[in-house]
């Protein structure tokens, strides 16, 4: 768990972070959103020592960060950042390996680490360790710049806007990426994003700050149905508010018994992707498949409706 304890920044008379506090769950995805200037990535920094706090504290199950030499908490702690921020002199494999070299591993550990990950990110080994960066397209750079922050296997990553520069599909794979690796490895994930449909998304948790103060820190679905006041109503969309709420739940978790005579979709889909095949093909109902082909039931027009005005 990372415990942020009255954590705050000052610069001169100028307050960048305002005496937050805040418990992040182990093995959660928390995400930190924001206008510009509102303290969100000072926050974020703060977690590693990359910006030293002017009061307050940070816990890393139960230690106190400021007690640990700084650059060896930096090696605890995977960081990615917007453009990857890869060396670019250095290989595909010489950047993953960059952390676990500093921590004295052996060649034949850091090479079995390299060539995992690369798999994990659909990278193959062969064809992509021995390129450059410059070699890569913007989505497989930036899932080298992951894999390189995950390679020490670190129970802690942090993402300061990892996805802001890639366009909407490679941003919506690198996504689906990082659920799937949070997933298998049971990392903690701090990710600050300006991006409110990439928070619902990808968010246990939503930590939304204003003028460096906490407003409000709730899991999605709280911040859409009980905005603490007007500035996170605002920040997090009145005019589709019901959408948002269909896009926090699957079509599997919201199946019921039975076949509908529409469109066949994946129990992975959210409810709002559903509605729009429906709109689209003009059915009134749809049957949701499981990963393996089989029926998990189906999904009405109206069900679907009834639960986004239930929200």
């Amino acid at each position: 768990m990372i415990q942020l304890e009255s954590l705050t920044k000052q610069y001169g008379p100028t307050t960048v972070v305002d005496g937050v506090t805040l418990a992040i769950a182990s093995g959660s995805i928390t995400v930190i959103v924001g206008t510009s200037g509102s303290g969100k990535s000072t926050l974020l920094r703060m977690i590693n020592r990359l910006i030293e706090p002017s009061g307050g504290r940070v816990l890393i199950d139960g230690h106190d960060t400021s007690a640990t030499p700084v650059h060896l908490l930096r090696r605890k702690i995977g960081y990615a950042i917007q453009g990857h921020g890869l060396f670019p002199h250095r290989t595909v494999g010489e950047n993953i390996a960059t952390v676990p070299r500093l921590l004295g591993w052996s060649a034949a550990r850091i090479q079995a680490r390299v060539d995992e990950l690369l798999r994990i990110f659909q990278l193959e080994p062969a064809e992509f360790a021995a390129k450059f960066p410059h070699q890569l397209s913007g989505g497989q750079q930036q899932r080298v710049g992951v894999a390189r922050a995950l390679a020490a296997e670190p129970a802690v990553l942090l993402m300061d806007e990892p996805f802001g520069a890639l366009d909407p599909i490679i941003r919506g794979k690198a996504q689906q990426d990082l659920l799937d690796i949070q997933r298998r490895f049971g990392t903690t994930v701090v990710l600050v994003t300006h991006d409110m449909d990439e928070a619902f998304h990808l968010g246990d948790h939503v930590a939304v700050m204003s003028q460096g103060r906490l407003l409000q820190y709730d899991p999605p679905a709280l911040l859409l149905t009980r905005p603490a006041d007007p500035f996170v109503s605002r920040l997090t969309g009145t005019a589709d508010r019901s959408l948002k709420l269909l896009s926090l739940t699957t079509a599997g978790e919201a199946a019921e018994p039975g076949v509908g005579e529409g469109p066949s979709v994946p129990a992975a889909a959210s409810l709002r992707e559903v509605l729009s095949d429906l709109v689209w093909s003009g059915a009134t109902a749809a049957t949701v498949m499981r990963s393996d082909g089989t029926p998990a039931g189906r999904l009405t027009l109206a069900g679907i409706l009834a639960r986004g005005r239930a929200g």
